[in-house]
């Protein structure tokens, strides 16, 4: 499709957790099986217009397909893998978020913070180091700990929490250093996510929700 707009998929998932089933991100890179007979072809530019069977949102999304419409793919259903770049790598990010239950209109700061004492590891520069998970959200943590040193913002570290919190089994989440300081009379850092954008949202996002009820 040189030189000219691709065209636009109609493309349905059964729910909001069939939609996260079917992205991963490793590595940096958000992929999302698309389900669908068209016929589409490998390296093809594709517009994606996504509705849920159990909402009301529609996205349009755009997007390069890394495989060839396979006529019995994932759980036998036929479709193609994509792979999303730049701004349009954010805006499956934000579709994503969606189904997950992360309103978009709350912003990153408002988004729900969970306050929570849970021991947690932290490994900066394959350091491990014990700490407490006191505070949740989508987005971030804060971690306290005696050990970690000072750290300079941006920094990249890894934070695995006791308990399969996460529900993945025990997986190092990748993050980065926002700030390091007191919160309340506590010192510790203020840690966002920066990795595992699906698994990661639907796995805290069901935590939330346990803590809520």
């Amino acid at each position: 499709m040189t030189g000219a707009s691709p065209h636009l998929l109609e493309v349905r998932y059964a729910s909001r957790r069939a939609l996260l089933s079917s992205a991963k991100t490793e590595r940096g890179a958000l992929t999302l099986f698309v389900p669908t007979p068209h016929r589409v072809a490998q390296g093809e530019s594709v517009r994606l217009a996504v509705t849920l069977g159990d909402g009301d949102e529609r996205f349009e999304i755009e997007g390069t397909a890394l495989t060839w419409t396979q006529a019995a793919g994932r759980d036998g259903v036929g479709g193609f893998l994509a792979s999303f770049l730049g701004d349009h790598k954010r805006r499956a990010a934000e579709m994503i978020a969606v189904c997950a239950q992360r309103p978009l209109s709350m912003g990153t700061a408002s988004r729900e913070r969970l306050i929570l004492r849970r021991n947690c590891e932290l490994k900066v520069a394959n350091v491990q180091f014990p700490g407490e998970l006191r505070d949740l959200s989508q987005t971030g943590a804060f971690v306290v700990g005696r050990q970690f040193g000072k750290l300079k913002a941006g920094e990249p570290v890894w934070l695995k929490v006791e308990g399969g919190l996460f529900g993945l089994g025990g997986t190092w989440l990748e993050a980065k250093v926002i700030w390091q300081g007191k919160k309340g009379e506590e010192q510790g850092l203020g840690l966002r996510f920066t990795g595992n954008e699906a698994r990661q949202a639907s796995a805290i996002q069901r935590l939330l929700d346990a803590a809520g009820r």
